[in-house]
């Protein structure tokens, strides 16, 4: 009898493990051939993917006036890390991206399918290409809508022609300069020829189709094309484009993008760059140019008031034969001069300040923010606010394109826009009130002035105002001159604080992806893995007996032994073959139930199982050859009637006229019944005809006469009894029987049916009772592993 383990904790056994999954290595080798399939497939169909890198230089943030950084250090202000994420934001947003891909070609996608078997059924190799790298290339004609999201396919014809035709079950019509979608297209066919150069006109397509001579002579491919419209490259490229500065304290931005196609992924890194740096150029233009037009119109208004005042001087002085004017008039026209050109410039600055406060009371809002100009504005305390705010107005706009008026950003900066506005409305304010009060003195001079030189004699008075009123024009016009060219060779002369540091290059010598390598080790590991993890399944979710450690876990009763799987050759001759494995397993078998059995002359052994199948018979018929071969008087009872096969395993007739039930009936003499078999010692009854009523001929008094008689015939009687689960013949036969013998088949019998039997045990209804293992493959179970060729031992 085999030693029965105290159950223990499930724990890890690796070297059972290894066992397990070492028998199925034949899986592990179909499944490593389909996973190594898949990634070389994979590998063919996966178009490879390259990534570029540029570098940005976005300039130094403490650009501005001295003024507006003392102002922003008192406003406790922190532009500097919002301005580095501003320009992120403004590189990578919506508008960005579309004035940068409205400059670039990228309207239409080429294709090739290659001429492979991995193509017959569907296209799955497909490769994008370059425009310059295709058989011909497609212009769309602007506004038009036009069929976008599905492959045309143009077919070179002879004679310089092109067949251009689309099979597809939706497509969308849409414009593709704004991204609008027109209507949605059911069933799309489409099969037309165009000659090369001439415009192909359809309700879904206006295209003009042009050939490339030296691509004429290709691989033979199958090309298409596909027609994307703006939003949708914009939204593509933007979730494709990282943007992110090289360093924490860094002012050099790194972009990187990736892409199927090289060509087309650095012209959009390197024309994104441009764009930028371009459109930073144009805002900061926009403030000079703004100056400059307004002092081109001040410089045409005072030409025209200029060139009359020279008119009436020259006209006074013709009409008047006046030349030059008394010495007493030269001091009191000198006088009035200087405070003539001081009232009107106190007058000019008034009314500059004057329009500027009126303008920023009326935008008084954080939103209403637009480029300022300081021209004419001499107060360093109001220039240093007017280029603060427009600094602060920039950052807005650039931090808005990103985010909501609600961003703590937004609101922040909104808030230092309204103190600004305020702080310059006071000063504002202060100047008006100090020019009005300097306007007013200037005013009561000149009163006092004039009234000196109206004394004068009328000639010489209208002469020195004509002087007057003649040399401030030209005075104002010299003035406003000069600053214009100042104005003007400014706005020539700037620059931008950005500039591109590397233009858009490759990042190493080849593709990023696919990785051959990384999908080797993938197919690899799904290779070695998914087999593992099937056969741990597989081992985790049968629920069927499969050796004696689960036995063990189930019930306490005694295991007598295991027998072998055996082919049916091995089944038929085993009865006459006393040195084969199973002969050598019932040994096994006998020699543990003799000890179990030590001290007792005569025993009656019961043999059952929970199910058909599961091989009592078979065990009972090999258990009675191996005692009776041992040299004890062997019987058999075949009790079950409802399936007897017994009667096989001793070349009897299945259709004899006498056996046990007619015995049992009271048809038949106990001669008759009995069988002799080609084994010495060892006589069988069969079941012989198949009764109606099985379980009354087991109940009847005359099986237990008979059970009787043959102890004192027989060394041994071995009882072939039905299947525990299914009929109740194994209660009524308990009476007769000394031992029982219970048998579950590996990888046969369910764990549950186990448990009637132990119940039974374990209350104590069934006593002496014994487990066999039947048709255990040894080299398939860890436990019996060392027995798969014990067996053969001096064979």
């Amino acid at each position: 009898m085999e030693a029965r383990p105290t159950p223990f904790a499930a724990e890890l056994d690796l070297h059972e493990l290894f066992f397990k999954l070492r028998r199925r290595w034949t899986w592990f080798v179909g499944t490593l051939a389909i996973t190594g399939a898949l990634a070389w497939v994979y590998l063919q169909v996966k178009s490879p993917v390259y990534d570029f890198q540029s570098t940005l230089l976005i300039g130094d943030q403490s650009t501005g006036s001295k003024q507006a950084q003392e102002l922003l250090q008192l406003l406790d202000s922190k532009p500097k890390g919002l301005k580095l994420e501003d320009e992120v934001g403004l590189l990578s947003s919506s508008g960005m991206m579309r004035r940068t891909l409205a400059q670039l070609p990228f309207s239409v996608s080429y294709y090739a399918e290659p001429n492979s078997w991995l193509n017959w059924v569907r296209p799955l190799q497909v490769r994008e290409r370059a425009a310059g790298d295709m058989p011909f290339w497609v212009v769309a004609v602007p506004a038009r809508p036009q069929l976008t999201g599905v492959p045309i396919y143009v077919e070179s014809l002879p004679g310089n022609k092109f067949r251009v035709h689309a099979d597809a079950k939706l497509g969308q019509l849409r414009m593709l300069a704004t991204g609008d979608l027109v209507r949605e297209v059911n069933d799309v066919e489409f099969d037309q020829t165009v000659a090369a150069g001439d415009t192909l006109r359809s309700p879904l397509l206006t295209l003009v189709f042009r050939p490339e001579p030296d691509q004429l002579g290709g691989a033979k491919a199958k090309y298409f094309f596909k027609l994307n419209d703006l939003a949708s490259l914009t939204a593509e490229y933007q979730a494709r484009l990282k943007v992110r500065p090289t360093d924490h304290e860094s002012r050099i931005l790194e972009l990187t993008t990736s892409g199927t196609v090289p060509a087309k992924e650095v012209q959009f890194l390197n024309t994104l760059m441009t764009t930028y740096v371009q459109d930073d150029l144009s805002q900061k233009n926009q403030v000079g140019g703004k100056t400059l037009a307004f002092l081109d119109n001040e410089i045409s208004k005072l030409s025209g008031s200029k060139t009359r005042a020279a008119q009436d001087l020259s006209s006074f002085r013709s009409a008047n034969s006046v030349v030059d004017a008394g010495a007493q008039s030269g001091v009191g026209i000198q006088q009035q001069n200087e405070l003539n050109a001081t009232r009107n410039r106190l007058a000019t600055t008034q009314r500059r300040y004057e329009n500027m406060l009126s303008y920023l009371r009326a935008h008084r809002g954080a939103g209403s923010v637009t480029a300022l100009s300081s021209g004419g504005i001499d107060d360093p305390a109001s220039t240093g606010l007017i280029q603060q705010l427009s600094e602060l107005g920039s950052q807005r706009a650039a931090l808005i394109v990103n985010a909501s008026e609600i961003n703590p950003l937004v609101v922040v900066l909104d808030e230092k826009i309204s103190t600004t506005k305020e702080l310059l409305i006071q000063t504002l304010t202060g100047l008006v009130n100090s020019s009005s009060s300097a306007l007013r003195d200037a005013d009561q001079q000149l009163g006092e002035v004039r009234g000196q030189l109206s004394r004068m004699p009328e000639n010489e008075r209208q002469l020195s105002s004509l002087q007057t009123n003649s040399q401030f024009n030209e005075k104002n016009y010299n003035y406003l001159v000069e600053k214009r060219n100042e104005a003007a060779i400014a706005l020539a002369t700037n620059a931008t604080d950005k500039k591109i540091v590397d233009a858009a290059k490759q990042n190493g010598l080849g593709p990023s992806a696919p990785k051959p390598l990384l999908i080797a080790l993938l197919a690899l590991l799904a290779g070695l893995v998914l087999p593992a993890a099937f056969v741990l399944m597989q081992d985790k979710t049968n629920r069927r007996v499969q050796s004696k450690e689960d036995l063990t876990r189930l019930t306490g009763i005694p295991l007598l032994g295991a027998i072998p799987h055996g082919t049916d050759e091995d089944k038929q001759s085993m009865l006459s073959d006393p040195r084969s494995a199973i002969a050598e397993a019932f040994r096994a078998v006998r020699v543990n139930l003799q000890y179990l059995s030590a001290g007792l002359d005569k025993r009656v052994i019961g043999v059952t199982s929970s199910v058909p199948g599961e091989g009592k018979s078979f065990c009972t018929v090999n258990l009675a050859a191996e005692l009776a071969q041992s040299g004890r008087r062997v019987a058999v009872l075949e009790c079950d009637m409802r399936r007897p096969t017994l009667a096989g395993y001793f070349g009897i007739d299945r259709k004899a006229a006498h056996g046990l039930s007619t015995y049992l009936e009271g048809t038949s003499t106990l001669e008759e019944a009995r069988s002799s078999t080609s084994i010495d010692n060892l006589d069988v009854f069969c079941c012989g005809p198949l009764p109606q009523n099985p379980t009354r001929l087991v109940e009847s008094a005359r099986l237990g006469e008979l059970v009787q008689q043959l102890r004192g015939e027989y060394d041994y009687l071995l009882v072939d009894i039905p299947p525990l689960g299914y009929v109740s013949e194994f209660l009524v036969l308990l009476q007769y029987l000394d031992a029982k013998v219970y048998v579950v088949r590996q990888n046969y019998t369910d764990r549950s049916l186990v448990n009637q039997i132990n119940e039974m045990h374990r209350d104590h209804k069934v006593k002496q009772l014994y487990l066999l293992i039947n048709d255990v493959r040894f080299a398939n179970t860890y436990e019996y592993r060392y027995k798969a060729n014990a067996y053969k031992y001096g064979a």
